[in-house]
């Protein structure tokens, strides 16, 4: 399956990147791996499980050889671990430590559920007094209310190609032009699906795309994607790698 990523750069650097990146499950960006390391250095204490914009944050006390973390919307199928995380004072002393396990949010889910499996024992989350009980088979889930699904982004679809995003005016008229055109703007229109959201299907080979999206004659930057650039001709884009 193809996998996107997007990428930050600058002028400056657009010449020193690679050809080609991926995008992992893991945070593999130097974005993502600030954001990550500030999650983790900020944990202190064992809370119930936290929801960001972006992350799941669950937290649990140390003591036991092994935590694991398994969802629904995966079948229970995987058992995702949980790490250690230690605070020590200036003098290096140690002064808490905790286990946890961070979820980058699934797309399109505004509740999940979950157990933990703790030195090889399937229980509900000790932290978290929301649950589920199943008389049926008798067991209890964790649930997690996580509040609105997150917005649709410019992304790979489950048919391998990039769907790209577009939120505007209603009524406009959207086209989408890029390396990938020779930026040529007339050849791909976007569909608007609801008032003001429009997007586009294509099929993208492995490679490093700069894109703009044109009302009229004006290019616009994605603004579903954070990351952009400027092109070797002077002009600002959004860019993505397909994998």
């Amino acid at each position: 399956m193809k996998q996107i990523r997007f990428l930050i750069a600058s002028a400056l650097l657009l010449a020193a990147l690679p050809s080609a990146f991926a995008k992992k499950a893991v945070m593999t960006e130097e974005k993502d791996l600030y954001e990550y390391n500030n999650i983790v250095s900020s944990l202190n204490s064992i809370s119930a499980p936290k929801v960001t914009d972006r992350y799941i944050i669950f937290t649990q006390k140390t003591g036991a050889r092994h935590i694991g973390i398994a969802f629904d919307y995966e079948n229970y199928r995987t058992i995702h671990s949980f790490q250690n995380h230690t605070n020590k004072d200036v003098d290096g002393k140690t002064t808490s430590s905790l286990m946890f396990y961070i979820l980058e949010r699934p797309k399109d889910l505004t509740s999940l559920k979950y157990r933990l499996i703790i030195d090889g024992l399937w229980t509900s989350d000790p932290e978290n007094p929301e649950y589920t009980y199943d008389s049926a088979t008798g067991i209890s889930m964790s649930s997690l209310y996580l509040g609105e699904p997150l917005p649709e982004i410019t992304d790979i679809t489950e048919s391998d190609c990039v769907k790209f995003i577009y939120n505007g005016t209603p009524g406009s008229t959207v086209r989408l032009a890029g390396t990938f055109t020779n930026w040529d703007s007339w050849i791909y229109e976007l569909t608007e699906t609801k008032p003001g959201f429009y997007e586009i299907e294509i099929p993208l080979p492995a490679g490093k795309y700069y894109y703009n999206y044109y009302i009229g004659m004006k290019a616009v930057v994605d603004k579903t994607n954070p990351n952009r650039a400027y092109t070797p001709d002077g002009r600002s884009a959004s860019v993505l790698i397909v994998e």
